[in-house]
């Protein structure tokens, strides 16, 4: 009986694995895209058309995450935008396009199917390059721009410049169309939400409007003032006419401001200083804690401890686990400082030092302004100095390194006076990777202090010295 019962079970199990997978389908690549496991052709392409651009590098210098995401999206799109792929992916999910198109442990006959993504910059340009063709008369080229950011090796230039058809009737020639600060929005690449952490400055207008065409080389000085502190946009109307009318703009040209999920309308003169004046003043100051005594860096070490901090501290703390510390001769805050702190809010905490306080710069160490640097976990004695010329893609590219805890990791001195106790967990184990040691056993926060400690005492007893701290 026993023996039977359990033939029986086999003849099961036999019969499940042999079904295809259709039941519990993957749908990673659906989700990825943001569209229903049903979803035609025509949908998946505008799902990847909206979140390509959404999270394409140029358009997010400061999230070094974004990369990461934008080939996610593209190879999600390049498998279910090829149908013999997509078949393959429905029946056996990513497993069968590592098998060749096959499942796991298929073997029957069928031609070998052999798989790799493609270069998602590539795909990008083969999808926007070859929009709108074919059919419905009269259609233009249209242009856009993803302002700001570093170039992308060989893919890509620091302004990146990339065309493609628009099938609608009518429209007459962009007036930004080759102008690299500008950057001509369309439904996808409108702003929303956070805008992204910027404050955007938008014009909504016509072609063939005279006041349009005036406005048209102020706006350009304003972009090139602006640039790398507050995205500067246009809006073809003629070609984006369903935006345009959700808008409902009563004349032309139309300026408004995007901040923080809000838009406003600038009804000020026209001239570029004072739409400059307008948007520069939207730019927020209470993300930037002013150190001025002992008790303020106090506060501001605690903030620049990370955690997340919630409610008690408030939307300046830092979840990157570091704190930005600008030490100046100015007696204002600078417009690029405040559009940083904008944009890294909640990651990072930023702080702000006068050279009157002489006190605190001999505290660090400071003895030339500007100086910026990073505070690490909150511990003064772990800090690491910015460099570099004080400009918007390469001090991106330094807050963008803080990301994950590795660059704090390697500021923190190991010895046997450090309070590992008051890192985090993430800390911790950046740190114990940094010297290349596994913790395999480590399930809570003690267990990570206590394998450190044990790696300092033999590095002591080794004679080995302990990892400096980054000095100004």
């Amino acid at each position: 009986m026993d023996m039977r019962r359990g033939l029986l079970c086999a003849a099961v199990l036999l019969a499940i694995s042999a079904v295809p997978a259709l039941s519990v389908r993957e749908t990673k690549y659906y989700d990825i895209l943001g569209v229903a496991a049903d979803a035609d052709e025509a949908t998946i392409k505008k799902a990847y058309r909206r979140q390509a651009l959404r999270y394409h590098p140029d358009r997010n210098p400061d999230k070094p995450d974004a990369e990461e995401k934008f080939r996610e999206i593209a190879a999600a799109y390049e498998v279910l935008i090829d149908t013999e792929k997509r078949q393959i992916y429905d029946r056996y999910g990513e497993k069968g396009l590592e098998n060749n198109g096959q499942g796991g442990g298929h073997t029957g006959g069928g031609h070998a199917f052999h798989f790799q993504h493609g270069d998602p910059f590539n795909i990008f340009e083969t999808v926007f390059g070859n929009m709108g063709g074919g059919g419905g008369g009269g259609g233009q080229r249209m242009h856009f721009q993803f302002g700001g950011g570093g170039g992308r090796g060989g893919h890509h230039h620091h302004h990146h410049q990339q065309q493609h058809q628009q099938q609608r009737q009518g429209g007459g020639e962009s007036l930004y169309a080759n102008d690299a600060l500008i950057q001509e929005l369309d439904e996808d690449t409108f702003p929303e939400g956070d805008g992204e952490g910027w404050v955007w400055l938008v014009e909504l207008y016509a072609p063939w409007c005279g006041h349009c065409r005036q406005l048209a080389p102020k706006w350009r000085k304003v972009a090139e003032a602006l640039h790398g502190v507050v995205r500067v946009a246009a809006v073809n109307c003629d070609a984006q006419q369903a935006l345009c009318q959700g808008q409902r703009i009563k004349g032309y040209p139309t300026i408004r401001a995007f901040k923080a999920g809000r838009w406003i309308e600038y009804k000020g003169d026209r001239s570029a200083g004072a739409i400059k004046d307008w948007a520069l003043a939207l730019l927020p100051t209470d993300v930037i804690r002013t150190v001025s005594k002992a008790a303020h860096l106090e506060e501001f070490l605690k903030i620049s401890g990370g955690g997340g901090g919630g409610a008690a501290k408030g939307a300046s703390s830092a979840r990157w686990g570091a704190g930005m510390l600008l030490f100046t001769s100015k007696a204002e805050t600078s417009a690029l400082y405040k559009s940083l702190a904008m944009r890294y809010k909640g990651k990072l905490a930023f702080g702000e030092v006068r050279s009157a306080h002489a006190e605190l710069s001999k505290r660090f160490g400071v003895t030339t302004y500007p100086t910026l640097l990073a505070v690490c976990g909150g511990d003064e004695e772990a800090t690491v100095v910015y460099t570099d010329e004080m400009k918007n893609s390469k001090l991106t590219k330094f807050l963008n390194s803080f990301y994950g805890g590795k660059k704090c990791a390697e500021a923190i001195k190991l010895d046997a006076t450090t309070d590992f106790s008051k890192l985090r967990v993430g800390q911790l184990k950046q740190l114990l990777q940094a010297k290349g040691v596994a913790c395999d056993n480590c399930l809570e926060k003690g267990d990570y202090v206590k394998k450190l400690q044990e790696v300092v005492a033999v590095g002591a007893e080794s004679g080995e010295k302990a990892s400096p701290r980054n000095e100004l």
